[in-house]
C-alpha cells in the first residue's frame, strides 16, 4: 500500500468524516555538520525554549491535503513562532517526484516530511542529517525516543545513525478494520459472523436476498490480505513470528493457502466483486452506500465516513474479525504512523532545525501543536480540555487552524485526536485493540549493502506472489498447483532474504 495514501488515512481520513478527501503527494534532501551527544540514556529535558532565543525561519515541506491547503495564518505556524521565535515557511510536494529532484539539485527545504522507505533510499546517499549527533541540543527528543523504544529502533540505521524522526499519537487512523451493515443484518435476523465458514453462510444468504449484490467488498485488491491474514494467524508476505520470533514470509504458510482457498470460494460464487484488484475508493463507496455490499475491511475512519453518507436508516457497525484458522481471530496491527521529519544535511538553520524539533517533541509542544490555545481553539470543562464549538467538523479544525496537519506536529496527543470522532462513533477504536496481531509488520532496517544484495530476489518474489495468487483466487490456477507456486518462491531466494532480514533483526535486538 502506498505510504503517503496511508498517511491520508491517519489524520486525514479521521478529519474527512465531514469533508471527503483526495491523496497527498510526495517530498525532498542532502550532507552533514557535526556535534555530540547520544539518542539513548537519561537525562532531564532542559526547558522547552531557551530564554529569548533569536528570531528565526526554516523552510518545511509536506504533503499537500486537498481538504485544507496550508494557510499562512494557520494556527500551528503561529503558536510556533510565540514558543520558539521560529519562523515556519511551510511548502508542500508539487509530485512524487519532488522528494528525489530536491536531493538531485542539492536544493532541499531545512525539514522534510518523509516515508522511512524515502529515508533507506536516500539517506545513503548523504542527504539526510545524522541526528543522533545532535541529541544534546534536543534534550525532550532524546526523552521522548528513551520513552519510545520501538520508535527509536525503527529509526536506528545499522550504523548507529538516525536520519529522520517519525511522527506519533495519530496512528489510530491507520488501523483496518472488519464493519458490516447492522441495520440489513438486524432487517434479516442475521449475526455477525464469527468465523469464516459462518461468512461464507451468511453471505449466501445475504446474494440471496440481494441478487445483484456482491455481500463482501474491499479495495485494496491483492494488498487487501495483510487485513485478511491475521484471521487465518499470519501476514501474507514478511513479518517476524511472534510464535518463534523468527522473520516468516507467511505465503509458504499452510494457513495462507485456506485463506486463498476461501477467497477462491467467494470470488467463484459471486460473493466478492469482480473487479477486486482495480477497485477503487470511488467504486466501493458506490457499493457499500447503494446496498450492493454489506460487509468490508476498510480503514477504522471510513466507518463513521460512511455513516454520514448512509441514508433511510443505513448503518454501519464494527465487526469482530472472522477466525479463519488458528485460537484468535486477528486484526493487524497497524495502528502507528510511517511518516515523520528528515533534514537536509547541508541545512544552514541547524540551530533553529534543532529547536524546532525539541519543542514540537515536548510535552508542552504536544499540547499546543495537538489542541492549540486555550481560549483560542479549546476550553476546559470539568477538567477536560473540548475544542470549540466553532468547529462543526474535524475537518474544520485542521483547515482553520492547521492542527493535525502533515509536518505541524511531533508528538500528537491522542485524547485530541479520539474527540475529534463522534462519540457515537468511537467503539471501532476501542474495540479494535482488543484483536490486534501480537506483531506489527515493519521491517527491521537494512544496511545499503543487506538492500542491494537481495533487490533481485524481492523483486521477482513479489511480482510472482502478487500474480500468482491473484490467479489461484480467480480460479486461473487451480489449487492443486500450490506445491509448486512455493516451490517457485524458494527458487527465487526466498531463502536469501529472509536470512538477510533475519539478520537485521538480530542485530536489531542487541
Amino acid at each position: 500500500m502506498n505510504k503517503r495514501k496511508r498517511y491520508s488515512h491517519a489524520m486525514l481520513v479521521l478529519a474527512s468524516a465531514a469533508t471527503l478527501l483526495a491523496a497527498c503527494s510526495s517530498g525532498s534532501g542532502s550532507k552533514d555538520p557535526a556535534s555530540t551527544g547520544s539518542a539513548t540514556g537519561s537525562s532531564s529535558p532542559a526547558a522547552t525554549t531557551a530564554a529569548n532565543p533569536p528570531p528565526s525561519t526554516i523552510s518545511l515541506i509536506s504533503e499537500y491535503a486537498t481538504g485544507w491547503p496550508p494557510k499562512p495564518g494557520w494556527g500551528v505556524w503561529k503558536w510556533v513562532k510565540e514558543e520558539t521565535n521560529i519562523t515556519v515557511d511551510h511548502k508542500t510536494y508539487t509530485s512524487p517526484e519532488s522528494l528525489a529532484l530536491s536531493v538531485a539539485s542539492g536544493e532541499m527545504p531545512d525539514i522534510m516530511s518523509v516515508y522511512p522507505t524515502e529515508v533507506q533510499k536516500f539517506g545513503p546517499q548523504g542527504a539526510f542529517l545524522d541526528l543522533s549527533k545532535h541529541m544534546d541540543k534536543m534534550p525532550n527528543v532524546k526523552k521522548f525516543l528513551a520513552e519510545h523504544p520501538d520508535i527509536t529502533a525503527r529509526i536506528t540505521q545499522p550504523d548507529g545513525k538516525i536520519l529522520s524522526l517519525l511522527n506519533d499519537g495519530t496512528g489510530e487512523g491507520n488501523q483496518l478494520v472488519w464493519f458490516y451493515r447492522d441495520d440489513i443484518f438486524a432487517k434479516h435476523n442475521l449475526q455477525p459472523p464469527k468465523t469464516w465458514d459462518e461468512m461464507y453462510t451468511t453471505a449466501k444468504k445475504l446474494k440471496e436476498l440481494y441478487p445483484d449484490s456482491y455481500p463482501l467488498v474491499f479495495r485494496h485488491g491483492i494488498g487487501t490480505l495483510i487485513t485478511f491474514g491475521p484471521s487465518f494467524g499470519i501476514y501474507p508476505e514478511y513479518y517476524k513470528d511472534p510464535t518463534t520470533g523468527k522473520m516468516k514470509y507467511g505465503a509458504t504458510d499452510p494457513n495462507f493457502k485456506k485463506m486463498v482457498e476461501y477467497l477462491n470460494k467467494f470470488y467463484m460464487e459471486g460473493l466478492f466483486p469482480k473487479d477486486w484488484l482495480s477497485m477503487d475508493y470511488k467504486g466501493w463507496t458506490q457499493f457499500i452506500t447503494t446496498n450492493k455490499s454489506f460487509m468490508s475491511v476498510q480503514f477504522i475512519g471510513q466507518i463513521e465516513i460512511m455513516n454520514n453518507q448512509l441514508q433511510n436508516g443505513g448503518h454501519l457497525k464494527f465487526m469482530a474479525p472472522p477466525l479463519g484458522a488458528g485460537s484468535k481471530a486477528y486484526l493487524p496491527n497497524a495502528g502507528y504512523e510511517d511518516r515523520g521529519f528528515a533534514v537536509a544535511s547541508n541545512t544552514k538553520n541547524l540551530d533553529a532545525v534543532l529547536r524546532f524539533f525539541d519543542y514540537v517533541y515536548s510535552e508542552k509542544g504536544r499540547t499546543i501543536q495537538s489542541w492549540g490555545k486555550e481560549g483560542e481553539t479549546y476550553t476546559v470543562v470539568n477538567g477536560k480540555k473540548k475544542f470549540n464549538d466553532t468547529f462543526k467538523t474535524a475537518a474544520d479544525i485542521t483547515r482553520e487552524a492547521g492542527i493535525g496537519s502533515a509536518g505541524t506536529y511531533g508528538w500528537f496527543d491522542y485524547e485530541a485526536w479520539l474527540s475529534m470522532v463522534k462519540p457515537s462513533e468511537q467503539e471501532p477504536y476501542i474495540e479494535a485493540k482488543k484483536y490486534r496481531y501480537p506483531t506489527a509488520k515493519i521491517l527491521p532496517i537494512l544496511s545499503k549493502e543487506e538492500t542491494d544484495s537481495i533487490s533481485t530476489q524481492q523483486d521477482q518474489i513479489n511480482k510472482y506472489y502478487t500474480t500468482a495468487v491473484s490467479k489461484f483466487i480467480m480460479g486461473e490456477t487451480p489449487m492443486t498447483e500450490w506445491d509448486s507456486f512455493v516451490s517457485t518462491l524458494n527458487q527465487y531466494g526466498l531463502q536469501k532474504v529472509l536470512d538477510t532480514y533475519q539478520k537485521a533483526l538480530d542485530r536489531q535486538k542487541k
